[in-house]
C-alpha cells in the first residue's frame, strides 16, 4: 500500500514537472515566432527605406495619396477579424527609388513608343504598372512612362505599351531631347522602383505586406515579410531649422499638435499632423536649386522628411490556453493601442532609418561622377 501511494506521488510529480517543461517550451515557442516575424520585417523595411529618393526628385521620393486605400486613409486603418482575435492597425508607408543597376539608352518617339539603342534589351518582363524613367542626358528633364495591361517582355527592344505619366515627368513627351540618339546624347533609360508597406489580411491573419507599385494593392504580387503583424506605425521627422539659424522663429510643422516636436505622427499628433500633405504642385515646394538653409525647406511638405521612424508589433500566433498571461498591447507612436494582457505574447520594435536622398540639389544620370565633353553630370547628383 505504502509503495503504490509512493510511486503514485513519484508518478504525479514526473507528470507535473514534464507538464510545465511542455509548458515553457511552448511559451518559448511562442515568443521565438513573433520575435522572429519582427526582426524579418524590421531588415526588410530598413533595407528599402535608406533607398528612398534615390535617383528621384525629392518632391516624388514619398507618396501620401489616400486614394484607393482601405477606409481612404493612411494612419491608424483598423482591420477586424474574427471574434476573439484581436484587432491590427496600421498605417501606409509608400516611396520610391531608382534601380541603381539598371541602365538602358534609347529614345522615346511619341506614339512609336520606347526604343532601346540596337542591341540591348529590357533585360526583365515588365508588369502592368511598372514605371520607366527616360532621362535627358543633362538629368533635368525626365519622363516617366508607365506600363500598359499585358506588359512588356524582357526580350523586346522596343514598346509602345506605355502610356506617359505626366504627373511624375518634369518635362513633356514631345521634348527634343527624349528622341536623340548617339553615346553622348541618347537618354538613358531608368527602373523606377515603388513600394508600399501596411497591414493586410490574409486569409483570416494580419500580415506585413510589400506591394510592388503604388497604383493598386495587387495581392497577387505582394510579398508577406511577417504574420500576426498587430501594428504598423510610421512617423516622419521633418527638416528642423538650426535653432541659431535665420529660421529659428519658423513654427513647427506639427503646431498643431499637443507637444510640437517637428515629427509627424509619433505620440501624441493632432489628426493634421499624422503625416505630411499629398504634394500640391500648385503650392510652394522646396525645388533642386533651393538652398539647403532656405525657409521652404522646413515646411511639412514631402520632400521635406530627413527620417522615418517604423514601429512594428508582431503577436504570438495563439495566446495562452488560461488566457492571464502574455504582454498586453502598448501605444506605438500615434496608434492608442494600450491594453491589458489576454494572453498573447508580443514582441515590439522601433527604427529609424534617414533618408539622405533627399538632401540631394541636382538630377543625374549614372554612371555616377563620369566625365561628359559636354560638361554635365559632373556633380553625378
Amino acid at each position: 500500500m505504502v509503495g503504490t501511494v509512493t510511486t503514485t506521488i513519484i508518478l504525479a510529480a514526473v507528470a507535473v514537472s514534464f507538464a510545465g517543461i511542455q509548458g515553457s517550451y511552448q511559451t518559448e515557442s511562442r515568443i521565438k515566432v513573433s520575435v522572429e516575424g519582427v526582426r524579418t520585417a524590421t531588415q526588410f523595411v530598413e533595407q528599402r527605406l535608406r533607398l528612398a529618393g534615390y535617383g528621384v526628385d525629392p518632391r516624388f521620393a514619398f507618396d501620401f495619396s489616400a486614394v484607393g486605400l482601405p477606409g481612404e486613409t493612411k494612419s491608424n486603418h483598423t482591420l477586424v477579424f474574427a471574434s476573439g482575435a484581436p484587432k491590427s492597425v496600421t498605417d501606409d508607408l509608400a516611396f520610391r527609388y531608382r534601380d541603381a543597376a539598371y541602365l538602358r539608352r534609347g529614345r522615346f518617339l511619341g506614339a512609336a513608343g520606347l526604343q532601346l539603342e540596337p542591341g540591348f534589351s529590357f533585360g526583365v518582363d515588365l508588369a502592368k504598372g511598372q514605371r520607366l524613367l527616360v532621362s535627358c542626358n543633362n538629368g533635368k528633364k525626365y519622363l516617366v512612362l508607365k506600363v500598359n495591361a499585358g506588359g512588356v517582355a524582357k526580350n523586346l527592344g522596343a514598346s509602345a505599351n506605355f502610356t506617359v505619366d505626366t504627373k511624375l515627368s518634369s518635362t513633356t513627351q514631345d521634348d527634343t531631347c527624349l528622341s536623340k540618339t548617339g553615346e553622348l546624347d541618347a537618354p538613358y533609360v531608368l527602373l523606377l522602383h515603388e513600394v508600399r508597406l501596411r497591414i493586410m489580411d490574409l486569409g483570416g491573419r494580419p500580415f506585413l505586406m510589400a506591394f510592388q507599385g503604388l497604383d493598386e494593392l495587387n495581392m497577387d504580387t505582394a510579398v508577406p515579410l511577417a504574420a500576426d503583424v498587430e501594428s504598423f506605425q510610421v512617423a516622419y521627422i521633418m527638416n528642423r531649422p538650426p535653432l541659431d539659424g535665420d529660421n529659428a522663429g519658423l513654427p513647427p510643422v506639427d503646431i498643431a499638435s499637443d507637444e510640437p516636436n517637428w515629427i509627424l505622427g509619433d505620440l501624441n499628433s493632432a489628426d493634421k499632423d499624422r503625416h505630411p500633405p499629398q504634394r500640391d504642385p500648385l503650392k510652394p515646394e522646396p525645388k533642386y536649386g533651393d538652398p539647403y538653409d532656405a525657409a521652404i525647406r522646413y515646411s511639412n511638405h514631402p520632400a521635406n522628411i530627413r527620417a522615418v521612424r517604423v514601429a512594428i508589433s508582431v503577436r504570438s500566433a495563439t495566446p495562452e490556453p488560461n488566457g492571464r498571461r502574455g504582454f498586453g498591447r502598448e501605444d506605438l507612436e500615434d496608434s492608442g493601442e494600450l491594453s491589458a494582457p489576454d494572453g498573447y505574447y508580443r514582441t515590439n520594435m522601433t527604427t529609424t532609418v534617414r533618408v539622405p536622398n533627399l538632401m540631394s540639389r541636382s538630377g543625374f544620370n549614372p554612371p555616377v561622377g563620369a566625365l561628359h565633353p559636354s560638361g554635365s553630370n559632373v556633380w553625378g547628383g
